[in-house]
């Protein structure tokens, strides 16, 4: 099932459509958008969409629903359009282009019967009958020595069309076709033999026949939503007020489209005619309105809005406008794990992450990385993400994954190590010793020679030690949970 949309004069406050707007409609009720016209092929022609409304059922309803919700969209946004709904593509085109009504429907499986009393004029409109009919031109047909040709009812100087389309519907006018259901009672054998594989094609679109399957567009849609304000701002909390309804809108969409937002991008017009730009990056997808709004208000709360006149306070820097972009990946979709640990929302853990990077800022707050060093006391710090659980391991019992149970020991290591004396402790367990070195070529004090070991102690502690081999010196490392 095919859904067709072409722009109609606007009326009663609304506009004529472009293909744009068109297209956006379009893929706010489905991802299989194609753009689809006859702008080239017939002077003055113009253009649509057509979408894949197949599975819109359990959404929508029926095909008569699906074109009343389409309408609903565009007189939203004060757009005048035609709405077709039928089998196949060309039928849909058809039907949306020279019916007048805002919604055609065609009952399922008679598509031939919803176009059979359109002029025969209309075939000329479908897309991939225009490099066809050239071939016609080159054909040699067998005439009588004293044949005459009657005049044509055509004048290719009023009518737009090009040599080739004067020739077909001539032929049809004198052989009395004047409409695609005369030219479905055709035989095809003989539109054939007179006219081509043009003369196929004809017969298949007024059969309500495709040739070829939809090609979606690639063209990726854009989801911006800008506000003008009529006075200027200052402060994020009248800002989070625009930013809210920015943000509703494009929820909305992002849920019609089944997508989610993965990077937003900040624009803001300032009085002083600078602008201010900050892209905010999202661990996961995620199209929540409120999570959206907190996490781009805390951004703007660690990277002060920067005026033309140097000022770094959004409240000394007046706003004019708000613009919010986003980078879209798919919707997300999550299955629990019955032996899997639940982690948190990415959405909570976003808000959580950027509220602890306003409070103690950005390189402060992260998670533990791996130094390409031997000094296990060096610690680096990268951007923190949950990164998804895959699956388990471990053995099956009763034909069920049993998850591997282990103990795991955690080193809590000391950030700055604390001097310790070794003959107050208590030892009952050791392990060790683990020597490092390096750096002993730099004499600016980086240079380290330690052993490293590993005790458990009388009152049931586990502790990690080190001596300074350069100094002599006992130091603690950490502790094991």
């Amino acid at each position: 099932m095919k859904c067709a949309l072409v722009s109609s004069d606007g009326v009663n406050g609304t506009v004529a459509a472009t293909i744009d707007a068109l297209e956006d409609i379009a893929r706010l009720c489905s991802p299989r958008v194609e753009r689809y016209g006859d702008a080239g092929i017939i002077a003055g022609g113009d253009s649509g969409v057509i979408f894949d409304a197949d599975g819109l059922a359990r959404m929508f309803g029926t095909a008569d629903h699906i074109a009343h919700e389409v309408q609903r969209i565009a007189a939203e946004r004060r757009l005048a359009l035609r709405v077709a709904v039928a089998g196949a593509t060309t039928t849909a085109w058809l039907l949306a282009k020279h019916r007048l009504a805002p919604v055609t429907v065609a009952r399922p499986g008679h598509d031939a019967d919803a176009v059979a009393d359109l002029p025969v004029e209309a075939l000329l409109t479908v897309r991939d009958l225009a490099p066809m009919a050239e071939d016609v031109r080159h054909q040699r047909v067998a005439r009588g020595k004293n044949f005459r040709a009657a005049p044509s009812p055509l004048r290719e100087h009023n009518t737009g069309y090009t040599k080739a389309h004067v020739q077909i519907l001539t032929t049809l006018s004198r052989w009395g076709i004047r409409t695609l259901g005369a030219v479905a009672a055709l035989p095809r054998a003989e539109l054939r033999a007179r006219f081509g594989d043009i003369g196929t094609r004809m017969h298949e679109v007024a059969l309500g026949q495709d040739r070829e399957p939809m090609v979606p567009g690639e063209t990726p849609r854009r989801f911006v939503e800008r506000l003008a304000l009529e006075w200027p701002i200052s402060g994020l909390e009248p800002l989070s007020f625009v930013l809210a309804r920015l943000c509703e809108s494009l929820s909305k969409q992002l849920e019609q489209a089944d997508r989610g937002a993965v990077s937003i991008t900040t624009r803001l017009a300032l009085v002083s005619k600078a602008g201010f730009e900050r892209t905010l990056h999202l661990p996961a997808a995620m199209r929540e309105p409120k999570v959206l709004r907190t996490l781009i208000l805390l951004d703007l709360e660690s990277h002060p809005v920067q005026s033309g006149n140097g000022d770094t306070s959004i409240e000394s820097s007046g706003i004019d406008a708000v613009e919010l972009e986003v980078e879209v990946s798919p919707g997300r979709i999550v299955q629990g794990a019955l032996f899997v640990r639940t982690l948190p929302t990415p959405e909570s853990l976003a808000t959580l992450v950027a509220r602890l990077g306003a409070l103690m800022g950005e390189t402060k707050v992260g998670a533990p990385q791996i130094k390409d060093t031997s000094d296990e006391r060096e610690i680096g710090q990268e951007r923190f993400v949950v990164r998804e659980v895959r699956g388990v391991r471990g053995g099956r019992e009763g034909g069920s994954e049993v998850p591997e149970v282990r103990e795991i020991r955690i080193l809590r290591r000391l950030r700055r190590p604390s001097a310790i004396r070794m003959a107050s402790l208590e030892i009952v367990a050791k392990a060790g010793p683990w020597r490092s070195s390096g750096r002993w070529w730099r004499r600016d004090g980086a240079a380290w020679d330690r052993d490293a070991w590993d005790l458990e102690l009388k009152d049931g502690r586990l502790i990690r030690v080190s001596r300074n081999r350069l100094t002599n010196n006992w130091e603690l490392d950490g502790t094991f949970d």
